[in-house]
């Protein structure tokens, strides 16, 4: 006898919901996982499960909105509204909202770095 094996695919919603029933300290690790993951790249031994430039790319065609953007840089939006009226960072201005293109803030964080470094030097 054949036995019907149903088979389940997992989907990004199914991983999410799971991953918010581990405890903390596992959530933690899942994160620092996916940070290292995403700064690093793919660990050695990973399979190659995505296209992870292509995914890159496809996160840095959305812009950010003024909270994503300060969270990403580390500063708060009144800091990063002050800073697109000097010119320090270039924003679009659709209404009242502001957005920004990825790629600008990280040229700018990784500028601020850059010079942070050289003063601990």
């Amino acid at each position: 006898m054949q036995k019907n094996l149903e088979v389940k695919m997992l989907t990004a919603e199914k991983i999410i919901k799971e991953i918010y029933l581990l405890p903390i300290k596992e959530r933690e690790k899942i994160a620092r996982h996916i940070i290292e993951f995403g700064i690093r790249g793919p660990h050695p031994d990973a399979p190659e499960i995505l296209d992870i430039e292509a995914w890159q790319d496809e996160i840095a065609r959305k812009p950010f909105n003024l909270k994503q953007a300060s969270e990403y840089l580390g500063v708060s939006t009144v800091t990063l509204r002050r800073w697109v009226k000097t010119g320090r960072i270039l924003a679009y201005k659709i209404g009242r909202a502001y957005t920004f293109d990825v790629r600008d803030l990280k040229k700018l964080k990784k500028a601020h770095l850059t010079k942070k470094a050289a003063k601990n030097l």
